[in-house]
Order: C-alpha cells, then structure tokens, then sequence
C-alpha cells in the first residue's frame, strides 16, 4: 500500500537535481487574478520579512502547449541562479465551491506542469502555513541552500524550528474535516 503523500511536499524537476540547471524553460506571465486563500496575506508577510523581493504573489505561468495559464499562489526566484520556485498554500475545503480540493493526486498535473517548466514545487497545507509560518519559510530557506548553494536565508532562520509534517487528505477525509469545522478552528486560531 502506497504511503499517503506528506506536506510540504516537494517537486523537483530534473534539471534542477542533476545538471543543475536552474533557469525556468517557461518564464512568468504576469499576475494573475487567482482567489487568495485565507491564510495567504498572512504568509506573504513573513514570506517577505524573510525572503525580501524576490516574492511574488499570484504569479502566472502558461505552460507549453496550453491555452489557458496556472497561477502560483507565490513565485520565489533565486537571485544568484534564477531558480524559480511555484510555492502553493492547500486547503482542504475550497471557500469559493464547499467542496474538496488539492486531494492526493489531484493536484499532480499541475505539478508536472510547472517541473516540465523547469519550476521546483513547494506546497504546504494551509494549516501550516497559517499555525507555523516561520516553519514553513525554514524549509523554503533549506531548499533554496540545498538546491543553489545559497545560505542567505537559511542563516536568517537557523533560530526558527523544523516544520511539523502533515498528511495530504482524500476527498473523503476533506469532508470530514468540513463537517467538523476543521478548517475554521485552525483559521480562528491564527487571527486571535
């Protein structure tokens, strides 16, 4: 039985890992108007206290072969190679429809979309990025080090802890989690 993918999780395309190639294939194509989840304006404030300009929120790339673009909930560029990271928050319970969504597997087009662009993948739950902000930049920072060589950022976290790992859920235990309001307690949370 296959393991049940764990957030953050992390795409890495193949330029990227062994040749260490890191300018995108597909560049940006402009903001995009995308809903901004709950917890996103909240994020992109530490994202930007630690990361400085090289965030960007709502960014769209239009893959190869595709009328229509994707939109990444941020667009981190590394300044000294370029690397460009599709960072995405997952909610369980989309506002917009009441229903399930970024379900295991639901989310793996996408995904290939943006590594076939040559973009690394970061995507966290919502709850993490909304309970352990700091955490979640952490890893970024890591990956950006382990990645590119680049310590800048991981030296500014060096004090923050490891994030806490969360399952990605089914569509089946998304709406169990909208029955019991689960999304709604971890968001409540933040604000207070």
């Amino acid at each position: 039985m296959a393991k049940t993918p764990e957030y953050p999780i992390v795409v890495i395309p193949e330029l990227v890992k062994d040749k260490k190639q890191f300018t995108p294939l597909v560049f940006p194509s402009g903001q995009g108007d995308a809903p901004i989840g709950a917890s996103e304006e909240l994020f992109e404030n530490v994202l930007k206290h630690y990361f400085g300009e090289i965030v960007s929120p709502q960014q769209m790339m239009l893959p190869l072969g595709h009328r229509l673009p994707f939109t990444a909930d941020f667009l981190l560029i590394e300044p000294n190679t370029g690397l460009h990271i599709d960072l995405e928050v997952d909610e369980p319970i989309s506002f917009a429809t009441g229903k399930p969504t970024h379900c295991i597997g639901e989310d793996d087009y996408r995904n290939k979309c943006f590594v076939d662009a040559n973009w690394l993948v970061i995507r966290f739950a919502e709850e993490q990025v909304s309970s352990q902000p700091e955490r979640c930049a952490r890893f970024i920072a890591g990956a950006i080090a382990q990645l590119t060589d680049n310590n800048t950022y991981r030296k500014k976290l060096l004090h923050v802890e490891k994030v806490t790992p969360m399952r990605q859920w089914s569509a089946r235990q998304a709406s169990k989690l909208k029955k019991s309001d689960y999304r709604q307690g971890y968001l409540v949370q933040r604000k207070n």
